[in-house]
């Protein structure tokens, strides 16, 4: 009697509460969703969580970017008294390879042990050059077999400099070169590295260096083409056929000045260490994983490597065996220096994301490299249309850590882009594999709760009544975006809004995993009923959750099998995103908008993992997706 009662209750609210039918076919060609052959242990998830248990020197700071170096990813530090550090990440499916401080590591199995080389900082003996802007420079002069002149031949230059000042000394400041014929310098308007060739020069990095810290830079061309790198990622690339030009003339080649004629000018005011000069323009992925390393002086292409760390003496040594020795005339040794701690917390101002705060130093993401989306299909325990539209949720949580890597806080922001419900639903997560201490060890802030559903912990701030943390950034979707809105291209539009919930730690200490952010088990709570929680496939319920509703209408959750929330071909109600999501528009399904959906689910996740992006024509029907 009492699943019958369930059953009628479903299915009246099916009929009443949702705005539109509970199946509607898709409106283009092509497979049904329903028609899908999904495996059944498909999970439906569009990232992976790594463990990188990297080993190197304490107090080295670890990025890991994207494979072409252009996106942070992580940030977080070897801490002191360690030489191994674990770092939890989850990226999208679709990254194959990323860079860990610049080494290529590929994304294959769960754990990944990364050892970090040698770099420039961790070396016990290490000097630089500093010159005085006014009379210091280094002269190499014009080996009479010219290998310094490259002719119409490709060529890379680098090196490691410091300054805070950008002004002109008759022209402007020099990090090295030969004459007129080619080199790299600072421009006076805007601190920015330029280069030239044959007296023409390029255009800025775009990035200035004149701030006191230091800067890799790297000027390379290729044919016609050169390229400016800072810092291991490349700033501008250009193209004209000046930049072709013969290089065979006979101007001595200096570091820290330039010589026009018989006058010396363009002095450097600041350091320069590490210069390296190779007869080939050498690859973006090259430059981005070694320029904070020590190269081996018989690398081939390597011209010349004047290492600079003497001490001593006025001979800057080629380190090649091109062993063309550099005259040093005033520039003075310095003993190498990791920058300015302003805070004193161990993190160097160039790498602390707060660099006056010495009980912060970095910002973490998840997900790592985009704000993520949430989208439902509300009408839970029937089937819905599959346009995943009646919530569309932008997310995004900051982690901030210390230099013991240690969580300070976390904040979470929670954008509404899209309501497609009639139903007034509200949004929560768990965080079911988080360390025990958790749950009594923060104070949470920020929520938006109108509707006097919901019981919070006295002192956490917590949902009352938990097992695990329980967060409702908002119970009621209508207080973030009134009525249906952002579905339909030509209907209603309305702002986005959104909620910042801050989680506060006030015990542990507690790191990342602790929280283990990367498994958090998000849900809708329909229509201001906390007991009926939607979450994804196979995230099971809270201890709030009424467990009358499995198993009715078109719902086939095992929790028996740990089986949740999906249909009896394995369909699911809600899926996670790690980009910001173009959801299809209204009554439109997602397997008609995204052109490779199918094959990705039939192949559980295995074909096409950037199904969503637009990486190339045929992925998707635009016409079918809404545009703001």
């Amino acid at each position: 009697m009492k699943t019958r009662t369930v059953l009628f209750i479903v299915s009246l609210l099916a009929i009443v509460s949702c705005r539109k039918d509970p199946f509607t076919e898709p409106k283009s060609p092509g497979k049904s969703i329903v028609d899908l052959q999904v495996p059944d242990q498909f999970d439906w998830r569009m990232s992976q969580t790594y463990l990188f248990h990297v080993t190197g020197p304490a107090g080295e700071v670890i990025k890991i970017t994207t494979a072409d170096g252009s996106t942070l990813l992580h940030k977080s530090i070897i801490p002191a008294g360690t030489k191994q550090t674990d770092v939890d990440l989850s990226l999208p499916s679709m990254l194959h390879e990323v860079l860990v401080n610049g080494q290529p590591v590929t994304l294959s199995g769960s754990r990944l042990n990364v050892t970090l080389p040698g770099t420039k900082e961790s070396l016990l003996t290490n000097y630089i050059l500093d010159f005085n802007g006014t009379s210091d420079y280094v002269e190499v002069g014009d080996p009479a077999g010219g290998e310094l002149d490259f002719g119409t031949g490709d060529f890379t230059l680098e090196a490691w400099v410091k300054t805070t000042d950008r002004s002109a000394d008759t022209w402007a400041r020099k990090i090295v070169g030969k004459g007129t014929y080619y080199g790299i310098y600072i421009d006076p308007a805007t601190g920015e590295v330029k280069g030239y060739i044959d007296n023409i020069s390029t255009l800025g990095s775009v990035t200035a260096i004149d701030d006191g810290n230091w800067h890799h830079v790297a000027f390379k061309r290729t044919g016609t083409t050169i390229k400016i790198y800072i810092d291991g990622v490349a700033k501008r690339t250009e193209t004209q056929a000046g930049y072709g030009a013969n290089l065979g003339g006979s101007d001595p080649f200096h570091i820290g000045a330039m010589q026009i004629g018989a006058n010396l000018t363009s002095r450097w005011h600041g350091s320069i260490d590490e210069v390296r000069v190779w007869n080939v323009g050498r690859s973006s992925a090259d430059i981005a994983a070694n320029y904070n390393k020590l190269i081996n002086p018989s690398t081939p292409n390597l011209v010349s490597y004047w290492r600079m760390d003497e001490g001593s003496g006025t001979v800057a040594h080629d380190g090649t065996a091109s062993g063309f020795d550099a005259t040093i005339h005033g520039a003075s040794w310095a003993l190498f220096s990791n920058g300015w701690d302003s805070d004193g917390d161990g993190v160097t101002d160039l790498n602390d994301d707060y660099p006056m705060d010495a009980t912060r130093a970095f910002n973490n993401f998840m997900p790592a490299a985009d704000e993520g989306t949430l989208v439902f299909e509300d009408i839970w325990p029937s089937m819905g249309d599959y346009d995943f539209n009646d919530l569309v949720l932008g997310y995004r949580f900051k982690t901030v850590t210390n230099a013991s890597n240690e969580v300070t806080e976390i904040i979470g922001s929670f954008k509404v882009r899209a309501n497609g419900a009639s139903m007034h639903n509200g949004f929560g997560f768990a965080l079911q594999d988080a360390a025990a201490g958790i749950l009594s060890g923060i104070t949470v802030s920020g929520y938006s709760l109108t509707q006097g559903m919901i019981t919070l912990n006295g002192t956490t701030h917590l949902e009352a009544g938990q097992t695990h943390p329980v967060v409702i950034p908002f119970d009621d979707t209508y207080d973030l975006m009134e009525g249906i809105a952002n579905t339909i291209t030509a209907g209603t539009k309305r702002p986005v809004d959104s909620v910042m919930i801050t989680m506060s730690v006030t015990g542990g200490p507690f790191t990342a995993a602790s929280f283990s952010l990367n498994t958090w088990n998000p849900f809708l709570f329909i229509d201001l009923d906390r007991g009926r929680e939607l979450h994804l496939v196979n995230k099971p319920p809270t201890d709030l959750m009424n467990p009358s509703y499995f198993g009715t209408g078109d719902d086939a959750s095992n929790p028996a099998a740990s089986f949740f929330y999906r249909t009896a071909t394995n369909l699911p109600w809600g899926l996670d995103f790690p980009v910001a999501f173009e959801y299809p528009e209204e009554y439109n399904q997602i397997s008609s908008a995204y052109l490779h959906f199918e094959e990705w689910a039939q192949s559980g996740g295995l074909l096409y993992t950037d199904w969503y992006s637009n990486t190339n024509a045929g992925y998707r029907n635009s016409s079918l997706i809404y545009q703001p």
